[in-house]
């Protein structure tokens, strides 16, 4: 009598009870898989997104460094050019000056000349 009701106690759980809980097992076990190969796609897809970063920003680091030597080079460009600049002035300032200071002395010996020959006419 207990065997019989041991056997139909096993069939009874294994038609209505078995199954579910079967079902419900596998089905989480199917969300746990589907989790884990979400977070490692996820895992990847960060792994990607720090590889681009580092992409850009090693970009970013040559762009800022091309920069700040074009704008070196620029400065250099401009002082050497501002140099330039003011050496022709000056030379050109050096020539007047040297025109009108041979100007002067011209017309200061022209002075000097007249003056001589109106005292060499009034002595005579």
């Amino acid at each position: 009598m207990a065997v019989l009701v041991f056997v139909l106690l096993i069939f009874l759980l294994r038609k209505f009870a078995w199954k579910p809980i079967l079902n419900a097992v596998n089905e989480r076990e199917e969300s746990i898989e589907g989790a884990l190969k979400a977070a490692e796609k996820a895992r990847q897809e960060m792994k990607s997104l720090q590889a681009d970063n580092e992409a850009v920003l090693r970009e970013a680091r040559e762009e800022r460094e091309r920069i700040l030597k074009e704008a070196r080079d620029m400065k250099n460009k401009m002082i050497t050019e501002a140099k330039a600049a003011a050496a022709t002035e000056a030379d050109k300032a050096i020539v007047s000056a040297k025109a009108a200071i041979e100007a002067e002395k011209t017309a200061a010996i022209a002075e000097l000349k007249n003056q001589a020959l109106n005292l060499s006419l009034c002595v005579m």
